[in-house]
């Protein structure tokens, strides 16, 4: 397998695209929501959370229809649940453009050819074999200096069975560490490369336009938007911890995946359909398609990503999960209960010094 090898076609290829720069995107669409979503959760015929800490089902409403006021509060929605799902959606693929610009720059990923969309198919294969990655975590190329903020994955065409998608909350992950962990882990940096997806690409056929980069970002980030303090774990990219000499790096490592492969009571599993939506924060949730077992070429999905800032660290101003629901002396345990709004006003909007 030359997958992840040093090939002549790696070694004669040269990207066509400069590196990209860091930049301050516009305010987050979140901070223009109405606190309660009122106008978005009129709209919809129910809205039914999945889980206790992920995944808001919404039902009877159409992406398409939105207006702009609802299209704010769908981001306020997704960023206090991690995702939300919707399906029988007629929403085209000019309309999802629509859609994602309104929520900031589109991203391109380095293997993107359409500047506006990834088309996402099947994953099938030997998911077990030496450096076959499909069916890993990741959040979507988290080695960019300004990774993705919102992304929306629609499902055009689907098996009648498997190719399902698991989303964990990493908000939820951070809180599930004992005190002592957290307080150890709360201003160490994770390195995340994308030498082995550019590696990966070349010798599989791709033609990457942008060189492979490495970045150093948190490994606890603040959401910009709720304020909570969210693991920045991803194992597809994360190479190593930047404060770490080595074998530490390697068990610290070791140990965030097994903590994030036993989170099944921080996950919600979405079985698609032809026409179902997942709309995810990609700065607090990571997840993965479920890979092999059904006929691949009948599982196709459109995904649209807007860049969003570069991921920070905010020491005074962020807290757990847990701490929340303390201090606000609440007995809800849906991170949709416990997030930074009381009494109509945000305590979480505004406070990203990038904005």
């Amino acid at each position: 397998m030359v997958q992840n090898t040093i090939t002549p076609a790696l070694l004669a290829y040269s990207p066509p695209d400069p590196p990209l720069k860091e930049f301050t995107p516009a305010k987050d669409r979140a901070f223009f929501a109405d606190t309660e979503k009122r106008s978005l959760l009129s709209a919809a015929s129910a809205a039914e959370d999945l889980t206790p800490y992920i995944g808001t089902e919404l039902k009877g409403i159409q992406l398409s229809q939105l207006t702009d006021q609802q299209k704010d509060e769908l981001a306020l929605l997704v960023a206090e649940r991690g995702v939300v799902l919707l399906r029988d959606q007629d929403i085209t693929l000019e309309q999802q453009h629509a859609l994602a610009a309104h929520y900031g720059i589109q991203d391109r990923d380095p293997n993107q050819q359409d500047p506006n969309h990834v088309t996402i198919i099947g994953r099938g294969g030997n998911i077990r074999a030496h450096g076959h990655s499909g069916g890993e975590y990741h959040a979507d190329h988290s080695f960019e200096v300004n990774p993705p903020s919102y992304t929306l994955l629609r499902l055009v065409k689907t098996p009648p069975y498997g190719g399902d998608t698991i989303f964990t909350s990493q908000t939820a992950l951070f809180d599930k560490l004992s005190p002592t962990f957290q307080k150890a882990f709360e201003g160490l940096h994770g390195i995340h490369s994308s030498d082995r997806a550019y590696v990966a690409s070349i010798n599989g056929g791709g033609s990457p336009h942008r060189a492979p980069i490495a970045t150093a970002h948190p490994l606890v980030r603040t959401h910009p938007v709720t304020l909570l303090k969210v693991l920045n774990y991803n194992p597809t990219f994360i190479e190593r911890i930047e404060e770490l000499n080595g074998q530490e790096s390697h068990h610290i490592l070791a140990f965030l995946r097994e903590h994030l492969l036993q989170a099944n009571d921080l996950t919600v599993r979405w079985k698609w359909t032809p026409g179902s939506v997942a709309f995810w924060d990609n700065r607090s949730v990571v997840h993965r398609a479920i890979p092999g077992g059904y006929d691949v070429t009948l599982r196709e999905g459109k995904r649209t990503a807007v860049y969003g800032e570069r991921p920070f660290w905010d020491p005074e101003r962020s807290e757990s999960l847990s701490q929340r629901l303390e201090r606000l002396g609440a007995n809800g345990h849906a991170i949709g209960t416990a997030n930074g709004h009381e009494n109509g006003k945000s305590e979480g909007l505004g406070a990203n010094g990038a904005f």
